[in-house]
């Protein structure tokens, strides 16, 4: 594999963090009406997608009630249906959901550091 499974890894943590700066003291107004930071987070979501794609599933079930493949279907729904995407599902992801992802992803890091 050309991109080591742990790379990806660090991406995501490092996209995780980014979106928990980009949203620290915002709601959900303020979020729908700063387009550079909604689209920011947009980014940093496909990014943390497409990682979690490439972290082997064995590694992902260590986590026990993680559901992996939320991150990977939002990335493609991001991806592909752009044009359709409810603020308040991203809002939501990137202020509840990816914070716990990223306790989860800074388990495995832990666990698996060279």
């Amino acid at each position: 594999m050309s991109h080591d499974w742990r790379l990806r890894l660090d991406d995501l943590i490092e996209s995780a963090e980014k979106i928990g700066r980009l949203v620290d003291g915002k709601d959900l107004e303020t979020f729908q009406l700063n387009e550079a930071i909604f689209d920011a987070v947009l980014f940093n979501l496909q990014v943390i997608g497409e990682s979690v794609k490439g972290i082997p599933a064995e590694i992902k079930a260590e986590i026990p009630g993680r559901d992996w493949s939320l991150p990977a279907r939002l990335r493609d729904l991001i991806a592909h249906h752009y044009f359709d995407l409810d603020a308040g599902l991203i809002w939501h992801t990137a202020s509840v959901e990816i914070p716990k992802i990223l306790v989860d992803a800074k388990i495995l890091k832990e666990k698996y550091q060279a």
